[in-house]
């Protein structure tokens, strides 16, 4: 009885330390691949003005678990009643990122994390099947005269190469990721 356990276990670790891991990492894996239009309304207003900021987004690669699009605000130091969702059509409500918050990074699907910088407000969708647009619009109402900057970007999850994510190139935000940079002049 003792040998036919002993021989078990044996089977049974062999299996699960080398059979069964190269049968999953020979699995085909899926490449989603967001793209993203950014629409700002306005690059110039006068403190009290509002302005809006409209992303389009669509899986244009293989199906996906997840996409996401993040709008963030690098010169705020919390978002309460300055950025207002006015419409999404995403499957999961947006949620608010508060500077402090844990967050994932560097294209890792959560794998790696640092502490939010600036606030967020990310939109989520599962799973993306290509073709599939999805919307967001923000109104934002400045406080203070300045410049005021806006982070947009979208990632698709499983992340298996460059093509899950959009933009490609360019800036990179506080999660070691690809962002495109707006800036608004805010008039006093």
């Amino acid at each position: 009885m003792i040998g036919v356990i002993v021989i078990s276990l044996g089977v049974y670790f062999v299996m699960t330390v080398y059979v069964l891991p190269e049968k999953f990492l020979a699995k085909e894996q899926f490449t989603p691949s967001p793209i993203l239009e950014v629409k700002i309304s306005n690059t110039e207003i006068n403190l009290g003005e509002s302005f809006r900021v409209s992303t389009v987004s669509e899986n244009i690669g293989e199906y996906g678990d997840i996409h996401i699009v993040s709008i963030a605000f690098p010169t705020l130091s919390e978002i309460d009643e300055i950025v207002r969702i006015v419409s999404y059509d995403f499957s999961n409500s947006p949620i608010y990122i508060a500077a402090g918050d844990r967050i994932g990074a560097n294209y890792s699907g959560g794998l790696e994390s640092v502490i939010a910088e600036y606030p967020a407000i990310e939109a989520m969708n599962r799973p993306t099947h290509p073709g599939t647009k999805y919307v967001m619009d923000l109104q934002i109402t400045p406080k203070i005269p300045g410049p005021f900057v806006v982070y947009v970007k979208s990632i698709d999850i499983p992340h298996t190469s460059s093509q899950s994510h959009y933009p490609k190139e360019g800036k990179m935000d506080h999660q070691g990721e690809y962002v495109f940079d707006y800036t608004i002049k805010v008039n006093p």
